[in-house]
Protein backbone atom coordinates (compact mmCIF):
# COMPACT_ATOMS: atom_id res chain seq x y z
CA UNK A 1 0.00 0.00 0.00
CA UNK A 2 0.93 3.43 -1.03
CA UNK A 3 2.42 5.89 2.32
CA UNK A 4 -0.18 8.95 1.58
CA UNK A 5 1.23 12.24 0.41
CA UNK A 6 2.03 15.32 2.23
CA UNK A 7 -0.64 16.84 0.09
CA UNK A 8 -3.10 13.83 1.19
CA UNK A 9 -2.79 14.44 4.78
CA UNK A 10 -2.62 18.46 4.89
CA UNK A 11 -5.88 19.73 6.54
CA UNK A 12 -8.33 21.27 3.22
CA UNK A 13 -9.08 24.55 5.34
CA UNK A 14 -5.64 25.72 5.51
CA UNK A 15 -4.87 24.47 1.99
CA UNK A 16 -7.15 26.64 1.25
CA UNK A 17 -5.68 29.50 3.43
CA UNK A 18 -2.20 29.18 1.74
CA UNK A 19 -3.92 29.13 -1.59
CA UNK A 20 -5.81 32.46 -1.11
CA UNK A 21 -3.12 34.14 0.74
CA UNK A 22 -0.56 33.44 -2.15
CA UNK A 23 -3.33 34.88 -3.97
CA UNK A 24 -3.54 37.86 -2.44
CA UNK A 25 -0.03 38.36 -2.75
CA UNK A 26 0.02 38.21 -6.40
CA UNK A 27 -2.50 40.53 -6.40
CA UNK A 28 -0.75 42.99 -4.79
CA UNK A 29 2.53 42.87 -6.89
CA UNK A 30 -0.10 43.05 -9.52
CA UNK A 31 -1.80 46.56 -8.16
CA UNK A 32 1.83 47.69 -7.77
CA UNK A 33 2.36 47.01 -11.14
CA UNK A 34 -0.27 48.80 -12.60
CA UNK A 35 0.27 51.55 -11.02
CA UNK A 36 3.70 52.65 -12.34
CA UNK A 37 2.16 51.48 -15.86
CA UNK A 38 -0.41 54.28 -15.17
CA UNK A 39 2.56 56.74 -13.61
CA UNK A 40 4.57 55.72 -16.90
CA UNK A 41 1.77 57.60 -18.86
CA UNK A 42 1.66 60.33 -16.53
CA UNK A 43 4.75 62.01 -16.00
CA UNK A 44 5.51 65.58 -16.74
CA UNK A 45 9.03 67.53 -17.08
CA UNK A 46 7.03 70.81 -15.53
CA UNK A 47 9.11 71.48 -12.23
CA UNK A 48 7.85 70.70 -9.17
CA UNK A 49 9.03 74.03 -7.23
CA UNK A 50 6.73 76.45 -9.86
CA UNK A 51 3.95 78.15 -7.98
CA UNK A 52 1.29 77.90 -9.78
CA UNK A 53 -3.00 78.06 -9.40
CA UNK A 54 -3.34 75.14 -11.74
CA UNK A 55 -2.01 72.09 -11.71
CA UNK A 56 1.55 71.73 -10.28
CA UNK A 57 4.08 68.90 -10.95
CA UNK A 58 4.36 66.82 -7.82
CA UNK A 59 7.67 65.54 -6.73
CA UNK A 60 7.30 62.20 -5.19
CA UNK A 61 9.91 59.10 -4.01
CA UNK A 62 13.31 60.44 -3.75
CA UNK A 63 15.56 62.49 -5.94
CA UNK A 64 16.02 60.79 -9.53
CA UNK A 65 12.37 60.33 -9.11
CA UNK A 66 9.69 61.40 -12.22
CA UNK A 67 7.38 64.07 -11.58
CA UNK A 68 3.65 62.99 -12.03
CA UNK A 69 0.50 65.07 -12.76
CA UNK A 70 -0.97 66.29 -10.03
CA UNK A 71 -4.67 66.14 -11.17
CA UNK A 72 -4.02 62.82 -12.70
CA UNK A 73 -2.99 61.35 -9.83
CA UNK A 74 -6.07 62.56 -7.96
CA UNK A 75 -7.56 59.83 -10.27
CA UNK A 76 -5.67 57.34 -9.78
CA UNK A 77 -5.81 57.67 -5.92
CA UNK A 78 -9.67 57.34 -6.85
CA UNK A 79 -9.11 54.53 -8.33
CA UNK A 80 -7.24 52.89 -5.70
CA UNK A 81 -10.31 53.55 -3.15
CA UNK A 82 -8.09 55.68 -1.21
CA UNK A 83 -8.13 59.80 -0.43
CA UNK A 84 -5.30 61.58 -2.28
CA UNK A 85 -2.91 61.83 0.17
CA UNK A 86 -3.08 58.15 0.63
CA UNK A 87 -2.75 57.26 -2.75
CA UNK A 88 0.32 59.88 -3.52
CA UNK A 89 1.79 57.83 -0.24
CA UNK A 90 1.39 54.97 -2.14
CA UNK A 91 2.02 56.23 -5.39
CA UNK A 92 5.74 57.43 -3.93
CA UNK A 93 6.66 54.27 -2.74
CA UNK A 94 6.00 52.65 -6.01
CA UNK A 95 8.46 55.31 -8.10
CA UNK A 96 11.14 54.52 -4.91
CA UNK A 97 10.94 50.65 -5.40
CA UNK A 98 10.76 51.48 -9.46
CA UNK A 99 13.65 53.61 -10.11
CA UNK A 100 16.13 54.10 -6.74
CA UNK A 101 15.57 50.40 -5.52
CA UNK A 102 16.40 48.05 -8.78
CA UNK A 103 17.35 45.19 -6.69
CA UNK A 104 14.72 45.25 -4.49
CA UNK A 105 11.82 45.74 -7.28
CA UNK A 106 13.49 42.57 -8.70
CA UNK A 107 12.72 40.73 -5.69
CA UNK A 108 9.23 42.23 -5.41
CA UNK A 109 8.40 40.80 -8.55
CA UNK A 110 9.89 37.64 -7.77
CA UNK A 111 7.79 37.17 -4.85
CA UNK A 112 10.94 37.43 -2.08
CA UNK A 113 9.81 40.66 -0.69
CA UNK A 114 6.44 41.35 0.49
CA UNK A 115 4.72 45.04 -0.92
CA UNK A 116 4.32 46.03 2.37
CA UNK A 117 7.80 45.58 3.23
CA UNK A 118 8.88 47.21 0.33
CA UNK A 119 6.97 49.74 1.02
CA UNK A 120 8.32 50.44 4.59
CA UNK A 121 11.82 50.20 3.00
CA UNK A 122 10.97 52.13 0.67
CA UNK A 123 9.51 55.42 2.77
CA UNK A 124 13.05 54.87 5.15
CA UNK A 125 15.14 55.55 1.75
CA UNK A 126 12.90 58.73 0.28
CA UNK A 127 15.49 61.25 2.36
CA UNK A 128 18.35 59.79 1.05
CA UNK A 129 20.22 60.94 -2.12
CA UNK A 130 20.39 58.43 -5.24
CA UNK A 131 23.70 57.16 -4.22
CA UNK A 132 22.27 56.34 -0.68
CA UNK A 133 19.18 54.34 -1.90
CA UNK A 134 21.81 52.28 -4.09
CA UNK A 135 24.00 51.31 -1.17
CA UNK A 136 20.63 50.55 0.83
CA UNK A 137 19.25 48.57 -2.22
CA UNK A 138 22.82 46.29 -2.86
CA UNK A 139 22.88 45.78 0.81
CA UNK A 140 19.21 44.76 1.27
CA UNK A 141 19.20 42.54 -1.87
CA UNK A 142 19.95 39.41 -0.23
CA UNK A 143 18.77 39.86 3.16
CA UNK A 144 15.22 41.19 1.92
CA UNK A 145 13.22 37.90 3.49
CA UNK A 146 14.77 38.30 7.22
CA UNK A 147 15.24 42.14 7.60
CA UNK A 148 13.81 43.69 10.58
CA UNK A 149 12.69 46.85 11.60
CA UNK A 150 14.89 47.90 13.55
CA UNK A 151 18.06 46.53 11.21
CA UNK A 152 16.73 49.00 8.08
CA UNK A 153 16.51 51.50 10.17
CA UNK A 154 19.96 50.83 11.48
CA UNK A 155 21.00 50.36 7.70
CA UNK A 156 19.32 53.50 6.61
CA UNK A 157 21.43 55.74 9.60
CA UNK A 158 24.42 54.39 7.97
CA UNK A 159 23.96 54.95 4.70
CA UNK A 160 22.75 58.27 5.41
CA UNK A 161 26.52 58.78 7.25
CA UNK A 162 28.11 57.70 4.63
CA UNK A 163 26.19 59.58 1.75
CA UNK A 164 24.83 62.53 3.28
CA UNK A 165 26.70 63.36 6.82
CA UNK A 166 24.96 66.70 6.53
CA UNK A 167 21.64 65.03 7.74
CA UNK A 168 22.87 64.00 10.55
CA UNK A 169 23.49 67.31 11.96
CA UNK A 170 19.57 67.92 11.64
CA UNK A 171 18.19 65.86 14.57
CA UNK A 172 14.89 65.08 14.43
CA UNK A 173 12.92 66.50 17.12
CA UNK A 174 9.99 64.16 18.00
CA UNK A 175 8.27 66.31 20.92
CA UNK A 176 4.43 66.26 20.81
CA UNK A 177 1.30 66.70 22.38
CA UNK A 178 -1.60 64.49 20.60
CA UNK A 179 -5.69 64.81 21.57
CA UNK A 180 -7.34 61.82 20.38
CA UNK A 181 -10.57 63.83 19.55
CA UNK A 182 -11.72 61.61 16.90
CA UNK A 183 -12.57 58.65 19.40
CA UNK A 184 -14.16 60.27 22.75
CA UNK A 185 -15.60 58.01 25.58
CA UNK A 186 -19.27 58.31 25.90
CA UNK A 187 -18.80 60.38 28.74
CA UNK A 188 -16.95 62.76 26.53
CA UNK A 189 -13.75 62.04 27.75
CA UNK A 190 -10.71 62.01 25.07
CA UNK A 191 -6.86 60.11 25.62
CA UNK A 192 -4.06 62.43 25.62
CA UNK A 193 -0.12 61.46 24.49
CA UNK A 194 3.00 63.49 24.93
CA UNK A 195 6.80 63.54 24.62
CA UNK A 196 8.51 66.31 26.25
CA UNK A 197 11.60 68.01 27.12
CA UNK A 198 12.65 66.91 30.77
CA UNK A 199 12.11 70.71 32.30
CA UNK A 200 8.82 71.04 30.75
CA UNK A 201 7.49 67.62 31.86
CA UNK A 202 9.21 68.51 35.66
CA UNK A 203 6.97 72.02 35.54
CA UNK A 204 3.82 69.93 34.19
CA UNK A 205 4.18 67.45 36.94
CA UNK A 206 4.31 69.89 39.49
CA UNK A 207 1.45 72.08 38.26
CA UNK A 208 -0.77 68.76 37.83
CA UNK A 209 0.03 67.85 41.60
CA UNK A 210 -0.36 71.42 42.52
CA UNK A 211 -3.96 71.92 40.70
CA UNK A 212 -5.01 68.01 42.44
CA UNK A 213 -4.02 69.39 45.82
CA UNK A 214 -5.66 72.58 45.46
CA UNK A 215 -9.38 70.80 44.28
CA UNK A 216 -8.56 68.90 47.00
CA UNK A 217 -8.18 71.51 49.55
CA UNK A 218 -11.22 73.02 48.13
CA UNK A 219 -13.25 69.89 49.11
CA UNK A 220 -13.07 67.97 45.52
CA UNK A 221 -12.96 64.36 46.74
CA UNK A 222 -12.48 62.90 43.73
CA UNK A 223 -9.61 60.20 43.21
CA UNK A 224 -6.13 61.76 42.45
CA UNK A 225 -5.95 60.89 39.02
CA UNK A 226 -9.51 62.64 37.90
CA UNK A 227 -7.98 65.56 39.77
CA UNK A 228 -4.81 65.62 37.61
CA UNK A 229 -7.09 65.81 34.70
CA UNK A 230 -9.33 68.32 35.79
CA UNK A 231 -5.96 70.50 36.62
CA UNK A 232 -4.86 69.57 33.32
CA UNK A 233 -8.31 71.51 31.61
CA UNK A 234 -7.82 74.47 34.27
CA UNK A 235 -4.18 75.07 33.00
CA UNK A 236 -5.46 74.74 29.21
CA UNK A 237 -7.99 77.68 30.25
CA UNK A 238 -5.07 79.76 31.89
CA UNK A 239 -6.97 79.49 35.30
CA UNK A 240 -3.92 79.54 37.37
CA UNK A 241 -4.42 79.12 40.94
CA UNK A 242 -6.71 76.30 40.17
CA UNK A 243 -10.10 76.32 42.43
CA UNK A 244 -13.22 75.20 42.04
CA UNK A 245 -15.49 77.85 41.06
CA UNK A 246 -13.21 78.23 37.56
CA UNK A 247 -14.96 78.04 34.60
CA UNK A 248 -14.49 77.77 31.24
CA UNK A 249 -14.56 80.81 28.98
CA UNK A 250 -15.12 78.85 25.67
CA UNK A 251 -19.15 78.97 25.19
CA UNK A 252 -21.00 76.06 24.99
CA UNK A 253 -23.53 75.84 22.69
CA UNK A 254 -26.54 73.01 23.02
CA UNK A 255 -28.69 72.34 19.82
CA UNK A 256 -32.06 70.82 21.20
CA UNK A 257 -34.35 68.61 19.86
CA UNK A 258 -37.36 66.89 21.68
CA UNK A 259 -36.43 63.70 19.56
CA UNK A 260 -33.30 62.61 21.35
CA UNK A 261 -34.32 63.17 25.16
CA UNK A 262 -31.39 59.95 26.36
CA UNK A 263 -28.18 60.75 23.84
CA UNK A 264 -26.59 63.93 22.58
CA UNK A 265 -23.65 64.21 20.37
CA UNK A 266 -20.87 66.36 19.98
CA UNK A 267 -20.67 68.20 17.50
CA UNK A 268 -16.84 68.80 17.48
CA UNK A 269 -15.53 64.95 17.33
CA UNK A 270 -19.56 63.61 16.13
CA UNK A 271 -19.38 61.25 18.77
CA UNK A 272 -22.42 59.84 21.12
CA UNK A 273 -22.84 61.57 24.78
CA UNK A 274 -24.84 61.13 27.95
CA UNK A 275 -26.93 63.40 29.19
CA UNK A 276 -25.53 63.62 32.12
CA UNK A 277 -22.43 64.90 30.65
CA UNK A 278 -23.75 67.25 28.80
CA UNK A 279 -25.41 68.58 32.23
CA UNK A 280 -22.16 68.71 33.84
CA UNK A 281 -20.26 70.61 31.09
CA UNK A 282 -23.33 73.24 31.71
CA UNK A 283 -22.28 73.67 34.85
CA UNK A 284 -18.81 73.77 34.22
CA UNK A 285 -19.13 76.78 31.33
CA UNK A 286 -19.29 80.39 31.71
CA UNK A 287 -21.58 81.02 28.71
CA UNK A 288 -24.46 78.44 27.32
CA UNK A 289 -25.95 78.87 24.33
CA UNK A 290 -29.20 76.97 23.58
CA UNK A 291 -30.29 76.97 20.12
CA UNK A 292 -32.81 74.45 18.12
CA UNK A 293 -31.32 71.91 15.62
CA UNK A 294 -30.35 72.84 12.39
CA UNK A 295 -33.00 71.66 9.46
CA UNK A 296 -30.51 69.74 7.57
CA UNK A 297 -33.27 69.06 4.78
CA UNK A 298 -34.11 73.21 4.96
CA UNK A 299 -33.76 74.83 1.85
CA UNK A 300 -31.67 78.23 2.45
CA UNK A 301 -31.46 80.31 -0.24
CA UNK A 302 -29.66 83.75 -0.58
CA UNK A 303 -28.58 86.45 -3.04
CA UNK A 304 -25.52 86.87 -2.72
CA UNK A 305 -21.97 84.90 -3.79
CA UNK A 306 -20.40 84.66 0.11
CA UNK A 307 -22.31 82.39 1.76
CA UNK A 308 -23.50 83.20 5.55
CA UNK A 309 -23.19 81.98 8.76
CA UNK A 310 -26.16 79.87 8.78
CA UNK A 311 -25.99 78.20 5.46
CA UNK A 312 -22.05 77.15 6.03
CA UNK A 313 -23.68 75.55 9.11
CA UNK A 314 -25.99 73.92 7.64
CA UNK A 315 -24.05 72.40 4.72
CA UNK A 316 -21.07 71.48 7.59
CA UNK A 317 -23.39 69.72 9.55
CA UNK A 318 -25.00 68.32 6.56
CA UNK A 319 -21.93 66.89 4.58
CA UNK A 320 -19.43 66.64 7.91
CA UNK A 321 -16.75 66.31 5.39
CA UNK A 322 -14.93 67.41 2.63
CA UNK A 323 -17.02 65.63 -0.48
CA UNK A 324 -14.83 64.61 -2.80
CA UNK A 325 -14.01 60.90 -3.30
CA UNK A 326 -12.35 59.35 -0.13
CA UNK A 327 -11.72 62.29 1.18
CA UNK A 328 -12.17 63.01 5.47
CA UNK A 329 -11.06 66.41 5.73
CA UNK A 330 -13.91 67.73 8.48
CA UNK A 331 -16.29 70.47 6.42
CA UNK A 332 -15.49 73.35 8.70
CA UNK A 333 -11.36 73.01 7.12
CA UNK A 334 -12.60 73.00 3.87
CA UNK A 335 -14.52 75.98 1.21
CA UNK A 336 -17.58 76.03 0.09
CA UNK A 337 -18.11 75.00 -3.62
CA UNK A 338 -20.83 76.13 -5.75
CA UNK A 339 -21.41 72.62 -7.64
CA UNK A 340 -22.63 74.72 -10.54
CA UNK A 341 -20.42 78.03 -10.45
CA UNK A 342 -22.09 81.26 -9.42
CA UNK A 343 -20.23 82.61 -12.93
CA UNK A 344 -22.29 80.04 -14.59
CA UNK A 345 -25.83 81.31 -12.97
CA UNK A 346 -25.34 78.85 -9.93
CA UNK A 347 -26.87 79.87 -6.60
CA UNK A 348 -25.85 80.51 -3.56
CA UNK A 349 -27.96 78.38 -1.77
CA UNK A 350 -28.22 74.34 0.58
CA UNK A 351 -28.71 72.31 -2.56
CA UNK A 352 -25.96 74.36 -4.76
CA UNK A 353 -23.15 74.36 -2.29
CA UNK A 354 -20.83 71.28 -0.70
CA UNK A 355 -17.62 71.74 1.53
CA UNK A 356 -14.69 70.93 -0.64
CA UNK A 357 -10.74 71.05 0.89
CA UNK A 358 -8.06 72.96 -0.90
CA UNK A 359 -6.62 70.53 -2.91
CA UNK A 360 -9.65 69.17 -4.18
CA UNK A 361 -11.43 72.70 -4.79
CA UNK A 362 -8.29 73.36 -6.78
CA UNK A 363 -8.82 70.06 -8.81
CA UNK A 364 -12.44 70.97 -9.28
CA UNK A 365 -11.81 74.48 -10.24
CA UNK A 366 -8.69 73.86 -12.71
CA UNK A 367 -9.10 70.17 -13.62
CA UNK A 368 -11.85 67.60 -15.88
CA UNK A 369 -12.65 66.52 -12.32
CA UNK A 370 -16.71 67.05 -12.17
CA UNK A 371 -19.61 66.40 -10.21
CA UNK A 372 -23.63 67.18 -9.60
CA UNK A 373 -25.49 66.06 -6.35
CA UNK A 374 -28.61 64.16 -6.78
CA UNK A 375 -30.07 65.18 -3.71
CA UNK A 376 -28.86 66.92 -0.52
CA UNK A 377 -25.87 65.05 0.90
CA UNK A 378 -25.50 62.80 -2.21
CA UNK A 379 -23.14 63.14 -4.54
CA UNK A 380 -21.87 62.10 -8.19
CA UNK A 381 -18.38 62.34 -9.19
CA UNK A 382 -16.73 62.02 -12.61
CA UNK A 383 -12.72 62.06 -12.85
CA UNK A 384 -10.68 62.95 -16.11
CA UNK A 385 -10.44 58.96 -16.87
CA UNK A 386 -13.95 59.15 -16.89
CA UNK A 387 -14.53 56.82 -13.87
CA UNK A 388 -17.10 57.86 -12.28
CA UNK A 389 -18.39 57.52 -8.11
CA UNK A 390 -20.86 57.99 -5.47
CA UNK A 391 -20.20 59.99 -2.50
CA UNK A 392 -22.56 60.35 0.73
CA UNK A 393 -22.59 59.34 4.10
CA UNK A 394 -21.73 55.78 3.73
CA UNK A 395 -18.48 56.66 2.23
CA UNK A 396 -17.12 56.20 -1.85
CA UNK A 397 -18.86 54.32 -3.78
CA UNK A 398 -17.63 53.19 -7.39
CA UNK A 399 -20.19 53.09 -10.04
CA UNK A 400 -18.31 51.60 -12.73
CA UNK A 401 -18.80 48.08 -12.94
CA UNK A 402 -15.55 46.16 -11.65
CA UNK A 403 -13.34 44.29 -14.83
CA UNK A 404 -15.03 40.45 -15.23
CA UNK A 405 -12.36 37.66 -15.31
CA UNK A 406 -12.12 36.04 -18.69
CA UNK A 407 -13.94 33.48 -19.35
CA UNK A 408 -12.03 29.93 -18.50
CA UNK A 409 -10.16 28.00 -21.33
CA UNK A 410 -12.35 25.32 -23.04
CA UNK A 411 -10.52 22.04 -21.93
CA UNK A 412 -8.37 20.49 -24.92
CA UNK A 413 -10.00 18.18 -26.59
CA UNK A 414 -8.21 14.49 -25.96
CA UNK A 415 -5.40 13.75 -28.88
CA UNK A 416 -6.00 10.43 -31.19
CA UNK A 417 -4.07 7.63 -30.37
Amino acid sequence: MAAPTATQDADPALVAVRASDHAAREAEVARLVAVLDWAAGHTTEADPHTVTFGERALALGGAGCPAVEEFAAHDLAAALGLSTESGLKYLARALELRHRLPRLWAAVLAGRLAVWKAGRIADATMRLPLDGAGYVDQRLAQAVRSITVTQLDRLVEEAVARHAPHELARVKDDRHVWVDLDRPSIEGHVRLDGLLSVPDALDLEQALQAGADTLADAGCHLPLDVRRSIALGDLARGDRPLDLTSQSSRPLVVHLHHDSPDVARCGTTRTPLTVETIRSWCAASATVVVKPVIDLHDHVHVDAYEAPDRLREQIELRDLTCVFPHCRRTATRCDLDHITPHAHGGTTSSDNLAPLCRRHHRAKTHSRWTYTTTEPGTYHWTAPSGLTYRRDHHGTTPLDPPPQPPPPAEPAEPAEP
